[in-house]
């Protein structure tokens, strides 16, 4: 499936001529002319990629996936949740693999949970984990 959306973004020359464009227009300029909320999710994307090491000019990948995202996306209305069950998500993975079978007070206190919270989450990855390696027999 994942396959079949991507081609929705392949080889848009319009997309690409503007991309290859964006470089050559004073950073200042280009950035005066867009909405502050655009402005706004570059410098997120530029703090982002930054943070991840990216090499080159983190300003103008981010500019250039804005354009995209705009290119893409733009003139819809979108809901931007603030990550909580994304951010949990990632903080159950993280407790199932810190897990050892004998830190449940360590992760407990770690992660500000209750023991029922802990061993719930432990109990729920461990079907997850369990479920990756081992796919349904039945689905």
């Amino acid at each position: 499936m994942a396959e079949q959306q991507t081609d929705m973004f392949d080889n848009d020359p319009q997309l690409e001529q503007v991309l290859g464009h964006i470089d050559k227009i004073p950073a200042a300029e280009l950035e005066a002319a867009w909405p502050q909320s655009l402005v706004d999710l570059v410098d997120v994307m530029e703090a982002e990629l930054t943070r991840q090491g990216i090499t080159g000019d983190p300003r103008a990948a981010a500019r250039k996936l804005a354009v995209a995202m705009s290119h893409y996306m733009g003139g819809r209305a979108y809901y931007l949740p603030t990550g909580v069950r994304m951010l949990n998500a990632i903080r159950d993975d993280m407790i199932y693999c810190e897990f050892d079978g004998r830190n449940i007070e360590h992760l407990r206190r770690k992660y500000s949970l209750s023991q029922p919270q802990t061993y719930n989450i432990l109990a729920q990855q461990r079907r997850l984990h369990t479920r990756r390696r081992q796919p349904d027999m039945f689905a």
